[in-house]
């Protein structure tokens, strides 16, 4: 009857060691699913606060941007996110797919999107689909983006004549 009684506990302790992790994924992934909506947001209204706020600012930083890049946040803030306010009278990123992936203090995150928009001066529109990928680190004041890249192209190919 002892062994039985060890046995059990064993399979209980493992099953509630299990599930509490099991819930701190479930949190995490809901947490970083939150950022990369919020930065979103920011995209779409040019407001760098979300950028500030989740982005971890470190030295090498580089962001990428369907073959552009900008070297660490402020860059990336000041001569990237913010000004596409002026150039744009639209933006619309529409996250489709996020599939996200935890492994202890790291995390990444693929998102599918859509992204479409309006030039301010000449009322030329675009709309394009491609993808998205952040890298996390979790930090004292919880997950922070390390690196983003994006790429994009357009729906509908141009006519090369």
């Amino acid at each position: 009857m002892t062994l039985f009684f060890r046995a059990t506990l064993i399979m209980l302790l493992t099953s509630a060691v299990q599930g509490v992790y099991a819930a701190q994924v479930d949190a995490d992934k809901a947490a970083i699913e939150k950022i990369i909506i919020a930065i979103e947001k920011g995209w779409e209204s040019g407001n760098g606060r979300p950028f500030y706020q989740h982005y971890l600012d470190h030295t090498g930083a580089r962001y990428i941007e369907s073959g552009g890049q900008n070297k660490g946040l402020k860059d990336l803030v000041e001569n990237h996110v913010e000004p596409e306010k002026e150039v744009l009278s639209r933006l619309t990123i529409d996250i489709l797919d996020m599939d996200i992936s935890i492994d202890d203090d790291m995390a990444w995150a693929i998102t599918t999107i859509n992204v479409s928009g309006e030039v301010r001066r000449s009322s030329e529109t675009f709309d394009k689909n491609g993808y998205q990928t952040y890298l996390f680190k979790r930090t004292n004041s919880g997950w922070k983006v390390i690196h983003s890249h994006s790429s994009t192209r357009d729906k509908r190919p141009h006519d090369h004549h």
